[in-house]
């Protein structure tokens, strides 16, 4: 049996490598625009836990009668959902990026092998679970810059009327 479909696809002089690389060439391109979104994420991820642990670290180190302390529990548990956001967008990156793989493998087995139908639909399920989960981690990370939108507001919290002007 693998003989005669290799025979039928490969060798056969229908096949061209052109046609393989710029059916996959697309996709490709889906692949390494993923790649840079989610280095982004990880990157804002990154600089958000370094805020976060000095947050953290001020909160323990302020008195809690001070005016500080519920501005930066607030802070805190703000940053905390951001967080927690930049990584299930990491996540579901990665995942995406797994699937949009899988699809471009199928997408090139299935030139090799026009007869086999499955590498077509794993192919085409891959392709579009791979682009639906990038939508959702695009989302995410929306969501997660509306979050940071409130933050000025409260790092200012404790300052004086004029100077909470001033900063506005």
């Amino acid at each position: 049996m693998w003989p005669t479909l290799l025979a039928d696809s490969v060798f056969d002089d229908r096949y061209k490598l052109t046609d393989l690389l710029s059916a996959a060439g697309a996709t490709i391109g889906i692949i390494i625009a993923g790649t840079i979104f989610l280095q982004f994420i990880n990157t804002k991820y990154l600089d958000l836990s370094g805020r976060y642990r000095e947050l953290a670290s001020e909160y323990r180190g302020v008195p809690g009668e001070h005016g500080r302390h519920g501005p930066l529990r607030s802070l805190i548990q703000r940053y905390r959902r951001r967080l927690i956001l930049l990584n299930r967008a990491s996540w579901i990156s990665a995942v995406a990026l797994l699937c949009l793989l899988v699809a471009v493998l199928l997408g090139g087995l299935s030139i090799l092998f026009p007869p086999i139908v499955a590498f077509r639909a794993g192919g085409t399920f891959g392709l579009m679970l791979g682009l639906l989960l990038i939508g959702i981690a695009v989302f995410m990370n929306l969501m997660e810059s509306i979050l940071a939108r409130s933050e000025i507001g409260d790092e200012i919290a404790d300052l004086d009327e004029e100077a909470r002007q001033v900063a506005c």
